[in-house]
């Protein structure tokens, strides 16, 4: 058995195609969940890991990476030499410098530059979020990392949408196809 249904209320139709029409280019809504999930990886890094927190970085990790010579390249080329610090002072204790240092660690932000190069992208039936910084899947996925894959670096996913985003992702969604927000 099969109904039709006409119908001729010209204010119905004009929402009805209306709708049809942002249901084409979802462009304008991708890009605003880009964002609601791009600031809710934001808060992975600040919270250390959500829903779970993080491994920790291990403290060997931060002393060679606060006393080791660093090579780096500029922008316009130029290598150059970043010199190592000293930890310990003559009598052995902690220096007041590397305390700061320990106390400003958190995991997966050392110069910040993972944490703000996520980045998103919006299409008219998606959102792409991600970063391309060459580091970046070792961090998500963990591995073998370092000269020889000695180092293993354990997985610390940050590109996650949280259960907590789903309901303002729909909300955005269905505001967008009623034209609430037009």
């Amino acid at each position: 058995m099969r109904v039709n249904v006409e119908i001729k209320d010209q204010a119905v139709k004009g929402m009805l195609t209306d709708m049809s029409r942002r249901g084409e280019n979802m462009r304008p809504v991708m890009r605003e969940i880009g964002e609601i999930v791009r600031s809710s990886i934001l808060r992975n890094f600040a919270e250390g890991g959500r829903p779970e927190k993080w491994v920790p970085t291990k403290i060997l990790s931060i002393y060679l990476g606060y006393t080791m010579d660093r090579r780096y390249t500029t922008l316009s080329g130029e290598e150059r030499i970043r010199k190592g610090k000293k930890a310990y002072t003559l009598k052995g204790s902690l220096t007041k410098a590397f305390q700061r240092h320990i106390g400003k660690k958190a995991t997966l932000i050392d110069t910040g530059r993972l944490r703000n190069s996520i980045t998103s992208r919006a299409y008219g039936d998606r959102v792409e979020i991600g970063t391309k910084v060459v580091y970046a899947a070792i961090h998500q996925f963990g591995g073998k990392a370092g000269r020889g894959r000695k180092v293993t670096i354990p997985a610390r996913p940050y590109l996650m949408v949280q259960d907590e985003d789903w309901p303002q992702i729909r909300v955005k969604i269905i505001d967008y196809i009623l034209g609430k927000n037009a």
